[in-house]
C-alpha cells in the first residue's frame, strides 16, 4: 500500500499538498487537507488516482525485472562451474536447490562430462534404424521371450525410445525425490555461505566449486542430473513387469519391497539377463534399482561409452 507525506504548502496557506513518497517529482494531481481539518476531510485531487496505478506498475516492474536480472546474473555465475555442455541444462533448472543439486554433479564429472553427456537430437535421430539400434532391441526381445516362457501370465515391458535432455529436465524439475535432496543443499549451502550466499556479488568461485565436490547428501535422489543418465545414450534400459497388459511391477521406488523383493521379481529379471541377454549387466545398486540393466553393445557393434 502507497504511503503518503506531506511534501511543501501550495499557494493557500491554510492547505497541504500530499504526494506518494516513492514519487521524486510533483503528481498530476494530490491529496488537499485543510490545515485545521481531520485525515477523515482529505479531498481528492482529479488525477492521482491515475498516477498511483502507473507508480504501482513501475514498483511491480522494476521488481519483476531484479528478479530476472538475478537469475540471469546467477546462471552467468554458476556457468563458469559448469563443465561443457553441462551450462545450458544448467539454466534450464529454475529452483536454486534443483540447480545445485545438478551443479554438483556437474561438478564432480568435470572433464569426464563430455564422455557422459546425452546425445543430442540429431544423435537420438540417427541411432533409430541402425545396426546398433537393432542389436539392442534384438536383446531386449530375446530376455523378453524367455522371461514369458519362465513366468506365466507376466512379460516385459520396455520405454524402448532414448531418454531426452529435455524429457530429463521435466523430470528433474518436478520429482520429489530430487526436491528432497534440493531442500537439503540448498539449507546446507546457507549454513556454509549465508542467506544470501547466492548472491552474484558474493559467490567465491573456487570455493563454492571445492563444497560442491565435499558435499554428500544424506540420501542420493532417484534421478541422475539432467545430462548425466545412461538412458540418455541408450546405454540403460528399464525393464517391467507386466500382467494382463498393465503394468504390475514397474519403475518405482514404492515398489521396491513389497513388489520386487516380496515377489522375487529381480531375481526372475536377473535370471533371464544371466540366460539371454550377455550384453546387459546389473541390476542398479546405488540408487536400489533391480529394474534398472545397464548396456554396451556387442563388440560387432562397436564401442559404446558406459
Amino acid at each position: 500500500m502507497l504511503a503518503f507525506t506531506t511534501c511543501h504548502w501550495i499557494d493557500e496557506p491554510n492547505w497541504r499538498h500530499y504526494r506518494c513518497r516513492y514519487c521524486l517529482t510533483a503528481l498530476g494531481g494530490g491529496m488537499l487537507q485543510k490545515r485545521d481539518e481531520p485525515a477523515a476531510a482529505v479531498r481528492r485531487v482529479p488525477g492521482l488516482l491515475p498516477a498511483l496505478a502507473m507508480l504501482a506498475l513501475l514498483v511491480v516492474g522494476l521488481a519483476g525485472k531484479s528478479v530476472a536480472e538475478d537469475a540471469v546474473s546467477l546462471d552467468a555465475v554458476l556457468a563458469k562451474l559448469a563443465p561443457p555442455p553441462s551450462g545450458e541444462a544448467l539454466t534450464q533448472i529454475p529452483e536454486p536447490g534443483r540447480k545445485l543439486l545438478a551443479l554438483r554433479s556437474y561438478v564432480r564429472y568435470g572433464a569426464k562430462i563430455a564422455d557422459r553427456w546425452s546425445w543430442t537430437k540429431e544423435q537420438i535421430k540417427a541411432f533409430e534404424g541402425s545396426p546398433e539400434q537393432q542389436a539392442l532391441l534384438a536383446e531386449i526381445a530375446a530376455v523378453s521371450k524367455h522371461f514369458r516362457a519362465a513366468n506365466p501370465g507376466y512379460e516385459i515391458y520396455v520405454h524402448g525410445t532414448v531418454r531426452s535432455l529435455d524429457e530429463q529436465l521435466a523430470s528433474w524439475n518436478k520429482n520429489d525425490s530430487v526436491r528432497e535432496g534440493a531442500e537439503e543443499i540448498l539449507a546446507a549451502h546457507k549454513a556454509a555461505f549465508g542467506e544470501d550466499g547466492l548472491k552474484p556479488a558474493k559467490i567465491d568461485i573456487k570455493r563454492l566449486a571445492a563444497w560442491l565436490r565435499d558435499f554428500k547428501p544424506s540420501k542420493r535422489a532417484n534421478l541422475a542430473a539432467p545430462g548425466l543418465t545412461l538412458h540418455g545414450r541408450a546405454s540403460a534400459i528399464d525393464f517391467q513387469v507386466m500382467k494382463d497388459r498393465r503394468i504390475y511391477a514397474g519403475a518405482n521406488s514404492k515398489q521396491l519391497e513389497s513388489v520386487w523383493r516380496a515377489e522375487g521379481w529381480d531375481r526372475k529379471l536377473k535370471a533371464s539377463m544371466e540366460a539371454v541377454g550377455p550384453s546387459f549387466f546389473g541390476p542398479l545398486t546405488d540408487p536400489d534399482e533391480p529394474w534398472h540393466y545397464d548396456y554396451a553393445a556387442p563388440p560387432a557393434s562397436g564401442p559404446r561409452a558406459r
